[in-house]
């Protein structure tokens, strides 16, 4: 093979270069079926067909895996925006997100049209408008903030309810994350940080999906107060 390649780069040798490189870089591309020659171009294009479907399978997978996330995210919001009104109290639904529907309702019926946000700073009151639910008392001041969190950051969430924890300082409101259970450890793991812990201002517990998904028909059933939480919520 080298007698072979040496001769036709002696005979070539206008056009190539004298240490073997642009052959060399040649063989390279042939061999690794980077270079498509009539040997090889079926199996050259049955394995370009065969990363495309992987591609596709790959993107329908993750099309779905979002689809059944907002539709998780939309039940949870739902739960909670009927076991507050059921409570007695007013509820906010996050601002981008009264036209999400679960159960053949949209959630933006059981949420006020407009959320007061007391006089807050303009990047405050929109950070608070996103929270995902809140129950309002009657004089519309907050009772209890809920971050619903799915596979996006739980920390995120934590600081949207630290920016409004920060806010109200002074008046009781209760805060919580609710996630999958399989995320419960990564919740343990930030509710523990230092930065958080060290927030006199707020207190946040957290509520799994299972529970208020099993438990909200009761709660709503028998349920007076916001106390009724306190059957399904933990605390680190």
């Amino acid at each position: 093979m080298r007698e072979k390649i040496l001769f036709e780069n002696e005979q070539h040798r206008n056009h190539l270069s004298k240490d073997l490189g642009a052959l060399a870089g040649l063989l390279f591309e042939i061999g690794s079926n980077r270079m498509v020659i009539e040997k090889n171009a079926l199996d050259f294009l049955n394995k370009e067909i065969e990363k495309i479907e992987k591609a596709k399978t790959r993107r329908r997978k993750e099309v779905k895996e979002d689809e059944n996330e907002e539709n998780t995210h939309s039940e949870m919001q739902y739960h909670l925006a009927r076991l507050g009104n059921s409570l007695g109290y007013k509820v906010w639904i996050a601002r981008n997100d009264h036209k999400r529907e679960w159960n053949n309702q949209k959630l933006g019926e059981f949420s006020v049209k407009n959320l007061k946000t007391f006089n807050f700073p303009p990047t405050v009151a929109d950070t608070i408008a996103l929270i995902d639910v809140l129950w309002l008392g009657q004089d519309d001041k907050v009772i209890a903030g809920f971050e619903v969190e799915k596979s996006t950051s739980i920390y995120s969430g934590i600081l949207r309810l630290t920016d409004l924890s920060l806010s109200i300082q002074g008046e009781l409101c209760q805060f919580y994350l609710v996630a999958p259970e399989k995320r419960e450890k990564e919740i343990k793991a930030q509710l523990l940080r230092p930065s958080i812990r060290s927030l006199d201002s707020q207190s946040i517990s957290y509520l799994l999906f299972h529970d208020l998904r099993c438990d909200c028909d009761a709660m709503c059933k028998f349920g007076n107060d916001i106390t009724i939480l306190n059957k399904i919520s933990r605390i680190v």
